[in-house]
């Protein structure tokens, strides 16, 4: 019932988050008043990030409740700190990923030197698959465990390495790699950009996008609810109160 509810949630908030944004992208920056309605847009979007993600937190701690979303609403300057951490780690992993482009010919031509392989794709591959899931695993699964430790115990939750222990354990990203692979990643590489050669160019292929896209969002909600569950899965602290957190 839980991810049944967080992820409607999550859809919900991601739909008005996206009109937002969408609104920031089409504002000239042609004045100052333009300028400070694209800040306003800017900051509405993240803060809608915020409401979206603290509210499925809480629901998966507390159950949905009016409550919840009041809590959700109060935690939202905490997607500070955490859109920080996913910042970081497209910081780190875009600098591994320019400084290995940078250098393929040498790696290349050591391997060759040492080893006699001359084709490394399937190395420069592995790195490509593994600052993809920095991004797009590693970073948020910190980041989410933060907002848990925040929404739990407050901002001295920040202090405190427990949120990194929490997100870093090989159980919680391994889970989370999983459902990020065949939740999220698989659906947005084959279901969003598929057309079957059998749908006709009429209504039926305007439907046939409607009802696939609707598909590929839930499947990506729910694999954005379950990381979030598994983010959240063990206690703060020892002997913290089963209701802080989802227990194991």
């Amino acid at each position: 019932m839980r991810l049944v509810v967080a992820t409607i949630w999550l859809l919900a908030g991601a739909a008005i988050t996206a009109g937002v944004y969408w609104a920031f992208l089409n504002t000239p920056e042609s004045t100052v008043w333009a300028l400070l309605l694209s800040a306003v847009l800017s900051a509405a979007a993240l803060a809608l990030v915020g409401l979206t993600v603290n509210g499925a937190i809480d629901i998966w701690i507390n159950g949905p409740s009016a409550t919840g979303v009041k809590r959700a609403v109060r935690h939202i300057p905490a997607v500070v700190p955490a859109a920080l951490v996913v910042w970081l780690f497209w910081w780190i992993a875009g600098g591994i990923d320019t400084r290995v482009a940078l250098r393929s010919g040498e790696i290349n031509a050591w391997f060759i030197a040492r080893f006699g392989w001359d084709d490394m794709s399937a190395l420069f591959t592995a790195i490509r698959y593994f600052t993809t899931w920095l991004r797009w695993v590693v970073g948020p699964v910190l980041a989410l465990s933060l907002l848990t430790g925040i929404a739990a115990a407050g901002w001295s939750a920040m202090g405190r390495a427990t949120w990194i222990g929490r997100a870093l354990r090989p159980r919680t990203l391994l889970v989370a790699t999983l459902w990020f692979v065949a939740l999220v990643l698989l659906p947005w590489i084959y279901l969003v950009p598929w057309r079957p050669g059998w749908v006709p160019p009429t209504s039926v292929e305007f439907t046939f996008i409607v009802v696939k896209l609707s598909v590929a969002a839930v499947l990506i909600a729910i694999g954005v609810a379950l990381i979030i569950y598994e983010s959240l899965r063990i206690p703060l602290r020892p002997g913290a109160p089963q209701s802080a957190v989802v227990a194991a």
